[in-house]
């Protein structure tokens, strides 16, 4: 992949990302410039530190910034965690409904899909809950629209904290929403 010009990033609200992920379930074009490793299994036995090192990165001063995975969805229930080899990715919060959003922020438009929050727990380890995943599902009236093979997958975005380095990120904690005035994913930012 050639390298972008200085202030490129690639970091897409919450509804691009559903459609990125919407894409590739219909095996369309991504349009996504080549930043969404689909390749990997997020949930096998890899640590989320060799998962993120396959990942591409996504901006100039790329540390702790996210990155994306198309994988397949895990079998685990997500009640409470789930595994890899060392540790396991705890859900942190209920999910989230995604509206799709087209610069409308009316609570009426329509729900595309959900995100989850996850952090990666490893017990007396020094990596432990510094590893944060968001994980991207379309709805069930989006999926049953497409074959079973292709309605397994989901969109992971990893990356380690501190986030405080990263320009571009908000507070882990904070509601991340599609509201706002940021740059379409892909195109260039402001920022340098």
């Amino acid at each position: 992949m050639e390298k972008k010009g200085l202030g490129y990033r690639f970091h897409p609200t919450d509804s691009e990302g559903l459609t990125f992920l919407l894409r590739f379930v219909a095996k369309q074009e991504m349009h996504d410039s080549g930043f969404i490793t689909t390749n990997i299994d997020v949930y096998g036995k890899q640590e989320p530190w060799e998962i993120y090192s396959h990942g591409v990165p996504c901006a100039d001063d790329d540390d702790s910034c996210y990155r994306y995975f198309i994988t397949k969805k895990s079998n685990t229930t997500y009640h409470g965690e789930v595994g890899n080899t060392l540790g396991s990715w705890k859900q942190q919060d209920k999910g989230q409904p995604i509206h799709y959003n087209k610069g409308n922020s009316s609570s009426s438009t329509p729900v595309i899909g959900c995100k989850r929050r996850m952090r990666y727990m490893i017990k007396d380890h020094k990596d432990d809950g510094l590893w944060l995943m968001k994980e991207f599902e379309l709805s069930n009236v989006i999926l049953k629209r497409f074959d079973e093979d292709r309605r397994d997958y989901v969109l992971c975005a990893i990356k380690k904290k501190p986030i405080d380095t990263c320009p571009f990120e908000m507070n882990y904690d904070s509601d991340e929403t599609d509201e706002g005035s940021s740059p379409e994913a892909g195109e260039p930012s402001d920022q340098e």
